[in-house]
């Protein structure tokens, strides 16, 4: 039985912007984990990164993987007969990352509490806090900590890529350009 881990959010935010500034050797291991394979595949597919197991497991007492479960309790789900007889392939279904709904909508826009005070900026980033809210859920903590750092349309525009990277691991493609494609021209 092999323990399988995922990135946290944590590791995520990680990888999309260098928060903590983990070492590139952390990182090669941190991108390899994709909450799928466990730790014994993962070793096969990369013998060029040493004690594998062990550097796994200090990066979720660090908070940036976490254990998503253990390869004996992966479905492995038989091919479906239909009434021709013909056999139809059934995959397990992808882990769900599914934001919860919204408990407090924002109501008002943000202050940025310097001396370039832009309503227009307070405005974006509120409507991105929404928007990061309705997509991450309960997840979207650290990335509205990026969107309230920004002081300025230019900070607020160099964290699109994360934000965008971390939408499209967290919830799907498609949001993620959706988002980043609205922000973008009103930035």
């Amino acid at each position: 039985m092999g323990t399988i881990y995922r990135k946290s959010l944590k590791g995520i935010d990680e990888l999309a912007f260098k928060t903590n500034g983990l070492p590139m050797r952390l990182m090669s291991y941190l991108s390899v984990v994709d909450g799928e394979t466990s730790v014994e595949q993962l070793m096969a597919r990369n013998p060029q990164l040493p004690s594998m197991e062990a550097v796994l497991q200090g990066l979720v007492q660090q908070g940036f993987l976490e254990v998503a479960g253990s390869d004996a309790n992966v479905v492995q789900m038989n091919n479906m007969r239909v009434g021709n007889g013909a056999s139809i392939p059934m995959q397990a279904p992808a882990p769900s990352y599914a934001p919860a709904p919204m408990q407090q909508p924002m109501q008002q826009p943000m202050s940025s509490n310097n001396g370039g005070y832009s309503p227009e900026l307070d405005i974006i980033k509120s409507n991105m806090v929404k928007d990061v809210s309705g997509i991450l859920g309960t997840d979207a903590g650290p990335v509205i900590q990026k969107i309230q750092a920004a002081r300025t349309k230019d900070d607020l525009f160099g964290s699109m890529m994360g934000i965008k990277k971390i939408i499209t691991i967290y919830a799907n493609a498609g949001l993620a350009e959706k988002f980043a494609a609205r922000y973008q021209s009103l930035i």
